[in-house]
């Protein structure tokens, strides 16, 4: 971008400054900046304005209201005018102003009034009181008004609202406004763009990880303290809305290992049969062909992973809203395998649980496959599945103390320590403990070839009792 205007802060333009609309916007304008070198800003501005009312036909409501651009009462030609003047008077510094602080990039210049017609999310004029002192707009500097121009070649349409995609790490939020205004300029180069870019997922968390797996795909160098957030919002009419969710730098960091070569098939077969549409009726996932089978007005359907990665997934709303998968991975585990050492790292990463109660818990059902027949795990099984309640747990606990003297070894499988700190601390749930007790079983199991065929209906009411009975 050729530097021809004096009074602006070029290195304000896309710099980071923790506001996901103005930074989704500079990264917006440096792309266009580096496509377009030969253009100085002014260019670039009207490059955009046109865009938005040439080929979207001014539809970017969501984004500014009342706008020069959104005016319905302008003709095409006095929307882009009205706007390019605006951005001119206030590059040139001849737009009234006040000196002082910039709200979002902290700089000292001079400031403009932005309500929701330049700004996202912000009040209007006709409302003072909703600013500070009571000021006739959010007040800013001409950089970030600039950056907010170009907000709409960097969010996406998502479920009738706008999605911004932003991360701590500027590297990954710049990725992500990158892949829109790529987008966006193929489709204009094949006369398709007509609007703000669709996200193809049906839900927010499905875009949270199918964003993800493009970041993995570009790069490896994350951080492993990276957190992703997507904003969902729109600036329109009487009731703007604004939704954040964010996926927490630990649950980031296990999808991330998920994808590695030594887990990725095994994990993605386990997340691909927690899919839902309401688009077609009675789904099942086929297996022998990776893909769905439903019913769309009484005729078969069959839906390829390309289409069906973007529904909605419980695995990944779980995730994304910081709850467990232990009942999924514990469903899929009695007839299917998973990692171990993937399934540890769940645990360790978000359910923070200490290295010492996952070594205790796969000693214990080691202990338990080692000390019971083939035909008598079964019975095992359907006991611990059947515990409701701690106290049966930890009696289902002592009951291994026990067998582990009377089969003669000297050394305790659960001391005092183990029981008080690892297997029952105060902060976690009875219920977590046996649940990993049993993916351990049966992933054990697994890993051994020893086929059991589990009766859930035959849960024995009494499980405390007799499991020694089971053990040979």
């Amino acid at each position: 971008m050729k530097e021809t205007y004096p009074y602006i802060r070029y290195d304000k333009l896309w710099s980071p400054s923790g506001d996901p609309f103005v930074d989704a916007g500079g990264y917006a304008l440096k792309f266009l900046s580096e496509k377009f070198p030969e253009k100085d800003i002014m260019d670039l501005i009207e490059y955009a304005t046109n865009i938005y009312v040439d080929r979207w036909d001014s539809k970017i409501n969501p984004i500014f209201l009342n706008s020069n651009i959104t005016q319905p009462a302008f003709k095409p030609e006095r929307k882009k005018s009205e706007t390019i003047l605006f951005f001119k008077n206030l590059i040139e510094e001849t737009s009234p102003a006040i000196s002082g602080i910039c709200r979002v990039l902290g700089i000292e210049t001079k400031l403009f009034p932005a309500g929701r017609n330049l700004s996202v999310l912000s009040g209007s004029g006709t409302f003072v009181n909703f600013h500070h002192f009571f000021e006739e707009g959010l007040m800013l500097s001409k950089e970030a008004l600039i950056r907010y121009h170009f907000l709409p070649l960097g969010c996406e349409l998502l479920q009738g609202s706008i999605c911004v995609i932003s991360s701590n790490n500027p590297y990954t939020a710049e990725l992500y406004v990158h892949d829109c205004c790529t987008r966006i300029l193929m489709e204009i180069g094949q006369n398709l763009s007509s609007g703000i870019l669709k996200n193809e997922s049906r839900t927010t968390s499905t875009a949270v990880f199918r964003f993800i797996d493009k970041l993995l795909s570009k790069y490896t160098n994350y951080d492993s303290k990276e957190c992703i957030s997507l904003y969902h919002f729109t600036n329109f009419g009487a009731t703007p809305d604004l939704k954040i969710y964010t996926l927490p730098f630990q649950a980031f960091y296990f999808y991330v290992l998920s994808q590695r070569y030594e887990y990725k098939k095994q994990w993605n077969k386990f997340v691909s049969h927690y899919y839902k549409t309401s688009e077609l009726k009675n789904i099942k996932f086929d297996e022998s062909t990776s893909s769905y089978i439903g019913y769309d007005k009484k005729e078969e359907k069959a839906i390829e992973e390309t289409q069906y990665k973007y529904w909605f997934n419980t695995i990944y709303e779980r995730l994304l809203s910081g709850k467990t998968i232990l009942p999924q991975i514990l469903s899929w585990s009695k007839k299917n395998t998973f990692s171990l050492k993937l399934f540890a790292n769940y645990l360790i990463l978000i359910q923070d649980m200490k290295n010492e109660t996952l070594n205790k818990l796969h000693e214990i059902a080691d202990f338990i496959l080692r000390n019971t027949s083939e035909t008598d795990i079964n019975k095992v099984i359907v006991k611990l599945n059947g515990i409701n309640s701690a106290f049966l747990l930890r009696r289902f606990i002592l009951k291994i103390v026990e067998r582990n003297y009377a089969v003669g070894n000297e050394e305790a499988i659960v001391t005092v320590e183990d029981y008080t700190n690892y297997l029952f601390p105060e902060t976690r749930s009875w219920m977590e403990t046996r649940d990993v007790l049993l993916i351990y079983i049966y992933q054990m199991l697994h890993e051994r070839k020893i086929k059991v065929n589990i009766d859930e209906t035959n849960v024995e009411d009494n499980v405390e009792d007799n499991f020694e009975d089971d053990i040979e």
